[in-house]
């Protein structure tokens, strides 16, 4: 942010007898103390003061952190005082979201207090309650505070007559964030703002708007937002005032060599102005002159090509590493260092913004995994070897391997990359590749990596591939870097899975897919799988932990602001930060209590995570203060808490992108009471013959009867996996 040139203080134009001299008293900074600080203004602040008390509209379009919010407010607490409070509302300031609207009911209340002040102000956006809403109907303060649908619901309401009445001869109708208004809205808003100028008899009002969007570099640009602005307000503007900048160091020659950008930052604010590395840093990343004035530098990035690190090494000769740290360390020397303890703003006050994109395709040529050549951006072929194209790789959704997606072309049978999921579904195809786990050549090993469903009794006592799934076997073929399929020797490996997925042909995965299953999103994804949502939660709490370790913030500093796009998509984020939140701090939990016991029973389950979470009472109690068995029953609903989320979050499947702790290896489950000397597997009576329930006798199947011990015990285990995956638990938390 650059430095905005002076234009004096509240107290010189109070001296000019531009403003009420009790502003003097009202806009101070610091007012702790007794009498507070001068508030010392930018020169477009006292520009649009001045403005105002011509009785002029205008528009004020000055960068983020410029104080637009004082170039409206001092003029209209002027116009109250010189005409005495409580004489009905004498300035409507219109917000876009209500959350702007809370934040300048907060910076007015700094200046003019809650109550007693000599100017009254109220917040009237649809947040305040009954009474408060009553009280604002029944005695109108000097400011309202309000959105533009609120505006609207004013002039129409029968409830709201009274604050109508109370704006008639409104003086000052301010617009903030002006940029917002357009297309269809901004002609709502544009009628709306003719219609208050009718309903509240005001042909004098002053209509101001402010936007740090809106451009007003040059003449032609305010030109243009003078149009706009008098389009929207239906009345002429006086003025397009812009920002006036300053700089906050000398104009020098550039560094001239090494000596004058390696070593140290000077650690004064004098020396460090006058120094020729800060002054070119400015001149690069802060501002520049155009037809005689000084306005803001386009942002630009630090790396790379037309970096600056790369211009200032052309310009020294020195690596464009070294230059690089060598402007890391004066910004951040600069961002330090003020010219007094008075002074509002670094000498280097800048931003730093970095872009994220979500994860593209993987593209890789057919061959070896040691060998083959992966590439995250598209490109037609290998650079270098245009006889090896790259082609697409999509990983299985369960356990991560990869698939080349193909096409197979119908004339010659060649494989072409294939990006997207094909229309044509006889062509969609999938070329595995492992040297780990290979697809069998062998038929009899074939047919036991397919699923059973696949598999049917053939009449010689053995197993054969159902009639129906002949034609999705995968096809043990030889391809060539080029997509060929050759001769074995001349390419690497693979299988060809065609027409339909139907299971991951890693041995180890398992998973398999009904026939009705066609979509190929929900079996194979690619590396750009996660959403945005998740992908921003992520890095929100990776920059929140490293916030906790920056000591040179206070504790209520370390805090990350998000914006969105509208409030649907900030509900669904918050959301979604704390859903992660809550889930990895309860896995955490779970994690650090298995780690610290040989086996977790059931039972004892949220006993241990509640002890592992290690939260003080006050974080997660209703009522701080309750003592003895009160006490315990909170501690208690917590822990039930915890145990049904733990169990739910054990629940397979429904959380996609974020796997829990069994499915990513952490965590095993055993049964008490299968194995061991008194285990149900060595009751030999019980396979041979079967039991008695109520009455009733039921066989051992054959199958349990004859096969070994060890087969007996993973069926077992599958079956009370499968009932445990789906919480077929007796669990109170359950119920």
């Amino acid at each position: 942010n650059p430095s905005f040139q002076s234009g004096g203080t509240i107290d010189d134009l109070v001296a000019e007898g531009v403003l009420h001299e009790e502003c003097a008293r009202i806009f101070r900074l610091d007012k702790t103390d007794r009498n507070g600080k001068k508030l010392t203004l930018y020169a477009h602040q006292a520009e649009a003061i001045r403005k105002a008390g011509e009785g002029k509209s205008y528009v004020l379009t000055s960068g983020t952190g410029s104080g637009k919010s004082l170039t409206f407010i001092v003029p209209i607490v002027d116009h109250v005082l010189r005409r005495g409070s409580g004489k009905g509302i004498r300035a409507i300031i219109v917000y876009p979201m209500n959350a702007l609207a809370n934040s300048q009911h907060e910076e007015l209340a700094k200046f003019l207090g809650e109550g007693g002040a000599p100017v009254r102000f109220a917040r009237y956006t649809g947040q305040e309650k009954g009474a408060e809403r009553e009280e604002i109907r029944a005695n109108p303060p000097d400011i309202l505070l309000t959105n533009y649908m609120m505006l609207e619901l004013l002039l129409t309401r029968g409830e709201d007559r009274e604050l109508v009445r109370a704006a008639q001869g409104l003086r000052f109708l301010v617009l903030d964030e002006l940029h917002t208004y357009r297309g269809r809205q901004g002609a709502d808003v544009a009628l709306l703002i003719r219609r208050c100028r009718l309903a509240f008899d005001s042909d004098g009002m002053i209509c101001v708007g402010t936007s740090a969007t809106m451009a007003s570099g040059g003449s032609s640009a305010e030109q243009e937002v003078a149009s706009v602005a008098e389009t929207l307000f239906g009345a002429p503007v006086g003025a397009v005032i812009g920002e006036t900048l300053e700089r906050a160091t000398p104009e020098l020659p550039p560094p001239p060599d090494a000596l004058a950008i390696e070593g140290n930052p000077p650690q004064t604010w004098e020396a460090f102005r006058e120094h020729p590395l800060a002054s070119w840093i400015e001149s690069t990343f802060g501002v520049r002159r155009e037809a005689g004035r000084l306005v803001r530098r386009s942002p630009r990035p630090m790396l790379g090509d037309g970096g600056a690190a790369e211009e200032l090494a052309q310009l020294t000769s020195i690596p464009a590493e070294r230059c690089a740290t060598a402007l890391r360390r004066y910004l951040l020397r600069g961002a330090e260092l003020r010219a007094d303890e008075s002074s509002r703003f670094p000498i280097f006050a800048f931003r730093l913004h970095q872009f994220f994109t979500r994860g593209d395709t993987v593209w890789a040529t057919i061959e070896p995994e040691a060998r083959r050549h992966i590439e995250v951006a598209k490109l037609g072929a290998k650079p270098g070897e245009p006889d090896k194209p790259l082609f697409p790789l999509v990983f299985c959704r369960q356990c991560g391997a990869a698939y080349y997606r193909v096409s197979r072309r119908r004339d010659d049978g060649i494989l072409e990359p294939r990006e997207d999921r094909s229309e044509d579904r006889k062509a969609d195809a999938w070329l595995y590749v492992s040297e780990e786990d290979p697809w069998p050549a062998g038929e009899e090993e074939r047919l036991s990596r397919l699923p059973a469903f696949m598999r049917e009794p053939s009449p010689k006592g053995g197993e054969r591939v159902r009639a129906d799934s002949r034609r999705d076997v995968p096809e043990a073929v030889f391809v060539d870097p080029a997509g060929r399929i050759v001769s074995e020797g001349d390419g690497v490996p693979a299988a060809l899975v065609s027409r339909n997925f139907l299971f991951c042909l890693k041995p180890s995965c398992g998973v398999a897919y009904a026939r009705n299953q066609r979509s190929e999103k929900a079996k194979l994804g690619t590396l750009g799988v996660d959403n945005r949502s998740t992908a921003t939660t992520i890095l929100a709490v990776r920059s929140l932990v490293e916030l906790q370790g920056e000591n040179s913030l206070t504790p209520e500093a370390r805090k990350l602001l998000s914006f969105t796009d509208n409030r649907q998509d900030a509900s669904l984020q918050a959301g979604h930060f704390n859903d992660f939140a809550q889930v990895a701090l309860l896995r955490s939990a779970l994690y650090k209590a298995a780690s610290r016991e040989s086996a977790l029973e059931h039972g004892g389950l949220s006993r241990h995570a509640f002890e592992a979470l290690n939260l003080r009472f006050e974080d997660y109690a209703a009522d701080p203060e309750v003592r003895g068995p009160a006490r315990s029953d909170t501690e208690a609903a917590l822990r039930e808490a915890i145990e049904y989320f733990l169990y739910r979050d054990l629940q397979r499947g429904w959380r996609v992108t974020a796997p829990n702790l069994e499915d990513c290896g952490l965590l095993r489950f055993e049964y008490d009471g299968m194995a061991g000397k008194d285990g149900l597997l060595e009751e030999e009576e019980l396979w041979a013959s079967g039991f008695s329930s109520d009455g009733d006798s039921l066989e051992t199947p054959p199958a349990l009867r004859t096969c070994p011990p060890e087969a007996r015990e993973e069926i077992l285990a599958t079956l009370l996996d499968v009932l445990r995956r789906s919480l077929a638990i007796k669990a109170d938390a359950l119920d």
